[in-house]
């Protein structure tokens, strides 16, 4: 199962974007409550998550997906839960996405000390602080984890994740199909 977590200010572009391109290729995607059922995006979009935080087993999960918004990746940085499942993740090497100002708010807890991502260009000084290398690319992967830069890139990580969990060949079909430029 797939997991992209939903709280009060993220990004609605980042957040629908991953959803989008994950349920296009075939994943079953559960958009998870953090704040609770119905989110609050950083554009005062309203979002009904599909299940709350507390439903979401210990893992091993597929996949775990953070959207940024600086708001949004700072109430995702202060749930406990969250925290423990992308920590477990991140040292198991299990796959995990973050976008836009979610990767430096893993830095900055120590999540990413060493490894090479991207963020918003705002936060990269954060991300820098808390050990990680940062590149100025829409999206870059080290392994299992992919991260994004920001809303523009949206689509693009979205089809890196599908990369990540099914292949190039189906993240160049499902490009194709939406019309999207996604090869960093």
């Amino acid at each position: 199962m797939v997991y992209v977590f939903l709280a009060d200010g993220i990004s609605e572009t980042e957040a629908v974007a991953a959803i989008e391109c994950l349920r296009r290729a075939g994943l079953t995607v559960q958009a998870v409550g953090v704040t609770g059922t119905t989110v609050t995006s950083a554009r005062g979009i309203k979002l009904l998550a599909d299940i709350p935080l507390e439903d979401v087993p210990d893992g091993p999960h597929e996949l775990l997906v953070l959207p940024g918004g600086y708001l949004g990746a700072k109430n995702l940085a202060a749930s406990e839960r969250v925290m423990a499942l992308v920590r477990s993740a991140v040292e198991s090497n299990a796959p995990v996405g973050a976008i836009c100002a979610a990767p430096a708010m893993l830095a900055k807890l120590g999540l990413l000390r060493g490894r090479t991502i991207t963020c918003y260009p705002t936060e990269a000084e954060n991300a820098r602080q808390g050990g990680a290398y940062v590149l100025d690319r829409p999206w870059v992967r080290e392994g299992n984890l992919l991260t994004g830069q920001g809303p523009g890139s949206s689509f693009a990580f979205g089809i890196a994740l599908v990369a990540l969990l099914l292949g190039e060949e189906k993240a160049d079909w499902l490009a194709e199909q939406m019309l999207v430029s996604w090869r960093a």
